[in-house]
C-alpha cells in the first residue's frame, strides 16, 4: 500500500472480520471496510483522502469518458464524490432483491453472499463511461456490468476501484479488455 494513502491503509488494516450467511449452509468471511458496501462510520479525513485520490487517479489514468457509472451499494457514494470533484455527470446502477417491471434493462447479479438485480437506466448507445466501484473481489459484478454495457452499445473505457482483493483484477482486465485501476490492494 502506498504511503500517500495513510488513512486508507489504516482503515484497511483495522477492518474487522465478519461472517455473512448466504443461506444456512453457506458462509462468506468478509472484511468490514468503512469505505465498502457494508461499511457504516467513516471519518471526514478518510472521505477526503479517498475522494481526492480517486479524482487524481482517474485524471491520470482515464482522460476520455463521458460520465462515471457506479453500482449500489458500495460504489455509488464514491462515484458521486469523484464525479463532483471532477465535474463529470454520473449514472447510478441501482440494486434490488426484487425484479421490477418498469425498468427496461436489468441483470441478475450473484455474489458469494447474496443475489440481486442491477438496473440500467439513462444510458444511450455510444456513451463512453468509466466504471467506479469500492472493492474488486472476484470481479463478478464488474464482469456482468461490462457484458450488459457491451450489449447496450456503451463503451466501457476503464474501471477504477478503491481496493482490489488479491490478483483477480488481472484476469478481470483481460476479460473485459479495459484498464482496471485501484488505490490499494490486499
Amino acid at each position: 500500500m502506498s504511503a500517500s494513502y495513510a488513512r486508507l491503509s489504516e482503515s484497511i488494516s483495522k477492518a474487522k472480520n465478519v461472517r455473512i450467511y448466504k443461506d444456512k449452509d453457506t458462509a462468506y468471511d468478509f472484511k468490514l471496510y468503512p469505505f465498502g458496501e457494508r461499511g457504516t462510520y467513516i471519518d471526514p479525513e478518510l472521505i477526503s483522502e479517498i475522494t481526492d485520490s480517486l479524482a487524481e487517479s482517474i485524471t491520470a489514468q482515464f482522460p476520455a469518458f463521458d460520465y462515471i457509472v457506479s453500482p449500489e451499494p458500495g460504489g455509488h457514494t464514491w462515484g458521486m464524490l469523484a464525479a463532483y470533484k471532477l465535474m463529470k455527470p454520473m449514472n447510478i446502477l441501482r440494486l434490488s432483491t426484487e425484479l421490477y417491471d418498469n425498468y427496461e434493462v436489468s441483470i441478475k447479479r450473484e455474489t458469494a453472499y447474496n443475489e440481486n438485480y442491477i438496473y440500467f437506466d439513462g444510458f444511450t448507445a455510444g456513451d463512453r463511461v468509466l466504471l467506479l466501484d469500492d472493492v474488486i473481489s472476484s470481479g463478478a459484478t464488474i464482469r456482468c456490468i461490462a457484458r450488459q454495457m457491451a450489449r447496450m452499445g456503451i463503451e466501457l473505457t476503464g474501471v477504477q476501484a478503491i481496493l482490489a482483493k488479491g490478483d483477480h483484477y488481472k484476469q478481470l482486465q483481460t476479460d473485459i479488455g479495459v484498464p482496471v485501476r485501484f488505490l490499494s490492494k490486499v
